[in-house]
């Protein structure tokens, strides 16, 4: 019932904001949506009325039936709309036919939306006679529809979304590992007189902690300064040798690459053979102390198939650890030495899962009779990890009372459902359906929160409902924020709290859970490899296809109703090697409706687009992220529902795009590639107009108008990697234009100064001479992330920065400040999380005061080549957590590291739950 509420919910958000919206070019108010909207929401509010009187939701074939057919009808009814507006803009204005003909349209479609609505009452009410026979059988058996209201507005105030505040990582526990970390460390950094062990194992049932403890080992400090590098490689079930060498050499190249050479080498690879890359991996071996991860192996063929690329024992420093389910293939192996996990006891599985862990705010409401039933609940996981942090995290975000304890209690014991059924089913109307999407997304697989995000607006997944001052990306967030206190998604260890930087994923028997009940419900479909998955199975109306494990396309034949296609790469090497789409691959002729489709790292033959793309003009989402592509056709310019436009193709490949984007008024998310330019390698692509626009990357100023940028009010996220240069002809239309209307003072870099003043921006990312740090009094308060890039800065920036209150993320880098002794003083930065600074050559010393920066999570320092040590005051800064040092001096890593009583000077700035990090990887760089 939860996932059919979202899906009603979500087509009346979607018809309100095609009426109502703010700047909407597509006028369908002559329809007189507003009944359809209050027909939609009564039937939502008849469906939350069942749904708080029932404790569990039936299932049965015919239940889903039924479902499948509200979700098509609601599709419809969506189809017939945006049809409508599409016909009415192309209509224009004036002669009497037109209106005439206009007239007629309008009467034709409220006739086709009546009969939909008509149909999907009869489907409700057969959904609600099958779901819950004994309460009610149609609408008018409920006393009012205000009853209704009252009594579903009651249970979603009990269901309000959760704050991040509740969020605690128990991902990283260690209740019950510290004899297997120090028992593993030892064996892989043996003593003189141990035996040699290359191999280790740890084995375990699904869930119980096989990949933490991995995870805990491979950063431990003996551990990071025995090795020189270091790989991590999720295996699973759908392998292939390939995939394996590939994302093993990408992790241990030589630390001397730039990520720009590195990704030129790997890019190099796409055509050499596997026999020759099992070669480059063994000399890599062989060479260099190694340690590997192999995250959750399923099968002795992937390991049969690997050893071509590993060198003897005898001439091999480098070690490995397997994590694994099957305790035969560890044997298999070989494994020097095999870790068997074990069930935790009741006393750890309370010390995991106990109310200690909940918020202060609620301990002192555990009664003891309560605290028993909870006790209960947590033993009932069996003494699983995953189960009780499951567990855990749904009581830490909702209020605990003995009756939804108990019901808790007797939802798993009556159906012995698994504790992420029992998560799904007590999360919060409207979230539900945004659990279930996750499952699109590969195993292991990291997803970008941003992504994921505005994949779930153009979905619809999103509510239309939203505080003041919201925007649909906030409550995204919003919902992500659940799912995250949940642990329904596990947060990338380096990750902060601004969602443009995060990255996620799913444990695989939560995605597991999710694909199973997503495919029942006919959500969606989820091709994950020609072997045993070559078409279409379903009439679901989104499919995900995992194309690297397709060698041809041309038989799957999705389904022609289809309305989201995710065309995804489940490498997770990060090579940035893409997969061809050929000819004979199906094409979008009978795919009219789709509303998002995503090319991940797909190469087009000859950079052209498939046919049939030319006629989606429904799309919300169109992104062609990784890929190669050199033209972007001007009908793109026709997509007028458009939300999302990622143009970040390969940075090897200059992108020629149409100056059509202006025409996209609904858009709001505007990624541009790294290089691009205009058909006529001299013209600027306009932007004005684009007024819903609030997330704009890569802009570079010599080929779009700068002066668009002021008029972009609903701006909130903005980088640029290009700034205008002095000697520009268009820096002296802009300054004419700009001194006529006295908006600025600045020379140089005109329109600077309005965007550190602009109160709308949260996020700023620039890259070019600024030479001058604004003065802190006409910077917003507003911003959370900034990020410098040569802006050669001669006076201190962190004077004027570290008094803007808001402030999470800042990064210096590449020369952003050139003076040699930068001070952080009290209580500066007092919501800072994340500093990175880098490619700062000329710094020398760095001073933080006590009370400074006093919530820094995550510091990262690289090539910063004249810096000699750590700042003395770091050593108050208790939240700290994460160290990144990359490529600096040896003087300055030696005293990090204490080796035979030497070094180690600076070891005491740091806090013990502090992990420190040596290496050249660095996703900035």
């Amino acid at each position: 019932m939860t996932s059919l509420v979202n899906m009603l919910s979500a087509t009346r958000g979607r018809l309100q904001y095609l009426a109502y919206e703010r700047g909407s070019p597509l006028a369908v108010d002559k329809l007189d949506l507003s009944s359809y909207c209050e027909a939609l929401q009564n039937i939502v509010d008849a469906l939350k009325f069942v749904r708080s009187k029932t404790e569990t939701e039936r299932q049965s074939e015919r239940i889903l039936e039924v479902k499948r057919r509200i979700r098509s009808l609601l599709f419809t009814m969506e189809d017939e709309v945006e049809l409508y507006g599409l016909q009415h803009e192309s209509g224009g204005s004036g002669s009497g036919d037109i209106h005439s003909r206009r007239m007629q349209g309008i009467t034709k479609s409220r006739a086709k939306l009546d009969i939909i609505h008509s149909q999907l009452r009869d489907a409700v009410v057969e959904y609600k006679r099958e779901q819950a026979p004994d309460l009610l059988m149609g609408f008018h058996d409920i006393k009012s529809i205000d009853d209704i209201r009252g009594a579903s507005r009651t249970r979603e105030k009990a269901e309000r979304l959760v704050s991040r505040a509740n969020y605690s990582n128990d991902w990283e526990h260690t209740v019950g590992l510290e004899k297997a970390i120090s028992r593993l460390v030892e064996v892989l950094v043996p003593g003189d007189t141990d035996a040699k062990v290359v191999i280790a194992s740890i084995c375990g049932e699904g869930g119980i902690g096989k990949t933490t403890l991995a995870n805990k080992v491979y950063n431990q400090h003996q551990i990071r300064s025995h090795f020189e590098c270091f790989a991590w490689v999720y295996v699973g079930i759908n392998w292939t040798i390939r995939d394996i060498l590939v994302n093993i050499l990408d992790q241990l190249l030589p630390s001397r690459l730039t990520k720009k050479n590195k990704e030129l080498m790997m890019m190099t690879m796409v055509d050499v053979e596997d026999v020759e890359l099992a070669q480059q991996v063994h000399e890599v071996l062989q060479e260099n102390v190694c340690l590997i991860v192999l995250d959750n192996c399923c099968t002795y063929e992937f390991w049969d198939s690997l050893r071509m690329a590993l060198p003897t024992e005898e001439e091999n420093a480098s070690r490995f650890i397997l994590t694994t389910r099957e305790r035969d293939l560890a044997d298999r192996v070989g494994a020097g030495f095999i870790w068997d996990m074990q069930n935790l006891d009741p006393d750890q599985s309370w010390e995991l899962g106990s109310a200690d862990r909940l918020p202060n705010s609620r301990r002192d409401s555990v009664s003891p009779e309560l605290e028993q039933n909870i006790r209960s609940l947590i033993s009932s996981c069996r003494g699983l990890p995953l189960a009780i942090v499951l567990v855990a995290s749904m009581l830490r975000s909702r209020t605990i009372d003995m009756e939804s304890v108990k019901v808790s209690l007797g939802i798993i014991n009556s159906s012995r459902r698994r504790p992420e059924s029992l998560s799904y089913y007590s999360l919060p109307l409207g979230i539900s359906s945004s659990f279930l999407y996750l499952g699109n997304f590969p195993n292991n697989s990291g997803i970008q929160v941003d992504k994921l995000c505005q994949l779930w607006t153009a979905e619809g997944l999103i509510s239309a409902y939203r505080e003041d001052g919201e925007t649909t990306m906030d409550l995204a967030g919003r919902y992500f924020d659940e799912l995250l206190v949940r642990s329904l998604v596990i947060l990338h260890e380096d990750e902060v709290s601004d969602v443009k930087l995060m990255s996620c994923h799913v444990h695989d028997l939560i995605r597991d859970f999710s694909v199973s009940l997503g495919e029942e419900e006919g959500f969606y479909e989820v091709m994950e490899s020609s072997s045993n998955h070559p078409r279409m199975r379903s009439s679901a109306q989104r499919c995900a296809i995992y194309l690297n494990r397709y060698d041809n396309l041309a038989d799957v034949c999705p389904s022609a109703n289809l309305r989201s296609l995710l065309i995804l790469n489940s490498d997770q090497s990060g090579s940035g090697q893409e997969h061809t789409w050929r000819q004979e691959f199906f094409n979008f002729n009978n795919h009219r409706w789709l509303r998002v489709l995503d090319f991940d790292k797909v190469c087009f033959q000859d950079g052209k687009l498939p046919d049939g793309v030319s006629k989606l003009f429904f799309l919300r989402y169109l992104s062609f992220r990784g890929s190669y592509l050199k033209d972007l056709p001007s009908f793109v310019g026709e997509f007028l529902y458009l939300e999302t436009l990622d143009l970040r193709v390969r940075n090897d490949c200059t992108l020629t795009i149409s100056n059509v984007i202006w025409k996209l008024k609904l858009l709001r998310h505007l990624y541009f590639p790294l290089a691009f330019q205009t058909p006529d390698h001299c013209g600027m692509l306009k932007l004005d107009g684009l007024n819903e626009l609030e997330t704009l990357e890569g802009l570079d100023t010599n080929v779009c108008c700068a002066e668009d940028l002021i008029k972009l009010t609903n701006l909130r996220s903005l980088a640029i990697i290009n700034c205008i240069k002095n000697n520009s002809s268009h820096l002296s239309r802009t300054l004419l234009d700009i001194k006529n209307f006295d908006c600025y003072s600045e020379e140089r870099v005109s329109f600077i100064p309005s965007l550190f003043s602009c109160g709308v921006l949260k996020s700023l990312r620039m890259e070019g001479h600024m030479g001058k740090v604004p003065e802190v009094s006409t910077i917003s308060s507003s911003f959370t992330e900034i990020v410098l890039s040569g802006s050669e800065f001669e006076r201190d920036p962190m004077e004027n920065l570290e008094k803007l209150p808001n402030l999470r993320i800042l990064v210096l880098e590449i020369e952003a400040f050139v003076g040699k002794n930068m001070n952080c003083s009290a209580p500066g930065f007092p919501e800072l999380r994340c500093l990175k600074l880098s490619k700062l050559y000329s710094l020398e010393a760095w001073e933080v005061a006590e009370g400074a920066m006093h919530q820094l999570f995550t510091l990262e320092i690289s090539k910063c080549r004249r810096m000699e040590m750590l700042p003395e005051g770091l050593k108050y800064i208790s939240s700290l957590r994460k160290l990144k040092i990359s490529m600096m001096p040896e003087q300055f890593v030696g005293r990090l590291h204490k080796v035979d009583g030497k070094g180690g000077e600076d070891l005491h700035k740091i806090n013990s739950n502090c992990t420190i990090k040596f290496g050249s990887d660095d996703r900035w760089l």
